[in-house]
């Protein structure tokens, strides 16, 4: 079964647990069912996205190309957060945000070089890996402002829901001059490393020229591949990427709506829910590709998705929740808590310092991830949303 289907046809097999949340919801089966059920959907169905995306952002091409991966990339966890801002969940959705950044940089990218360099002294990174990683440790100062301002006796409710939406405007704007300047005025520093001899292909697949096929293809696991090994039309990409984003969305509001009964029922706190089961559910296409191409030994491009999505998240999505925040009358403000604050803090550094040799091991890989573990066991035992 598993050698004719391939582990994505496998795990496309998931999406039969949707169906089965909407009659655990019209039965009333209870919110710890609704949610497990709703979260086993999401993984499949956010691969169908990101497997339709990959195949029209091929046919377009460069930085069109790459802007519609930016913008779907990360679709299941944008409807899973702004249906918890809907929800008046803020401190779940902080708690998500955190442990979203982290689990790229630290639980993703660790096993990834693991799994890359555990029979190699080291393997390269890429020059666009760490320019991502730089950009995000600029965001992680950015977004400090807020909790520091929160400690200011002038600081009031109102007063740090404004900087808030100071602080995301900027880090939206340096997002986007940032992919003007990898995609468009200095593209060709990340294609010089590109057209070295043997040089890993993840840095043309963010430039949108000269990217390898299959390399690009591998990222969502196959590029809309059938499961007879045919491509997908670019018109069967736009039906998949409008029917699976549709089923996201509803798979998506189940997850959101039964978030915290969910977590009674479980004997979790919502605050664990959040740190460490939803990033696992909403980033699980991404995480998936990035360790079979880390396998692959295609570490560049592992590094990549890992850092970029953690990137993407910080300087895109959360201003994007800032402003829906305040559209909907539940104001996202960005005062974390001191231990949501660490870990994003330490992740952040620690992962530039490693990647800034432009090399990796799988020692290195050890250290990311025992730091996710020291995490995630101390949100555990603290309530981030109490």
């Amino acid at each position: 079964m598993k050698s004719a289907l391939g582990p994505w046809r496998v795990l496309d097999l998931l999406v039969i647990a949707l169906p089965a949340a909407v009659a655990a919801r019209v039965l009333d089966l209870g919110a710890a069912v609704l949610f497990v059920l709703a979260a086993l959907a999401v993984i499949p169905l956010a691969g169908l996205v990101g497997r339709s995306t990959e195949v029209l952002a091929e046919r377009v091409g460069g930085s069109k190309g790459a802007l519609l991966n930016a913008t779907f990339g990360n679709i299941a966890e944008l409807l899973i957060a702004a249906l918890l801002v809907v929800n008046g969940e803020i401190a779940v959705l902080k708690a998500s945000i955190t442990g979203s950044i982290i689990g790229n940089l630290l639980l993703l990218l660790g096993v990834a070089m693991i799994v890359a360099a555990h029979d190699k002294s080291e393997v390269p990174i890429t020059v666009t890996s760490r320019v991502q990683a730089t950009m995000l440790f600029l965001a992680m100062g950015i977004l400090l402002l807020p909790t520091v301002f929160s400690f200011r006796p002038e600081s009031s409710t109102t007063r740090l829901d404004e900087v808030s939406a100071l602080v995301a405007v900027i880090l939206f704007g340096v997002y986007a001059l940032s992919m003007l300047f990898m995609l468009r005025t200095n593209r060709s520093l990340f294609q010089a490393e590109e057209r070295k001899p043997g040089a890993d292909r993840g840095t043309a697949q963010l430039s949108g020229q000269g990217a390898e096929p299959e390399a690009v293809r591998t990222v969502h696991g196959g590029g809309g591949e059938t499961g007879s090994g045919q491509t997908w039309s670019v018109k069967g990409a736009m039906v998949v990427l409008a029917a699976a984003t549709v089923l996201v969305a509803i798979a998506a509001e189940f997850v959101a709506s039964s978030v915290q009964e969910a977590g009674a029922s479980l004997g979790l706190h919502s605050g664990f829910i959040g740190f460490v089961i939803l990033p696992l559910v909403g980033n699980a296409a991404e995480q998936f590709s990035a360790l079979a191409l880390a396998a692959k030994d295609k570490m560049g491009v592992a590094s990549e998705i890992a850092v970029g999505a953690s990137m993407q998240l910080a300087m895109l999505v959360v201003p994007v929740l800032v402003l829906l925040g305040a559209l909907t009358g539940h104001p996202f403000d960005l005062a974390f808590s001191p231990l949501e604050l660490s870990a994003l803090t330490i992740g952040t550094l620690l992962t530039r310092q490693l990647l800034d040799d432009g090399k990796a091991n799988w020692l290195e890989g050890v250290m990311l991830l025992g730091l996710y573990l020291a995490f995630a066991g101390a949100v555990f035992f603290a309530d981030l949303t109490g």
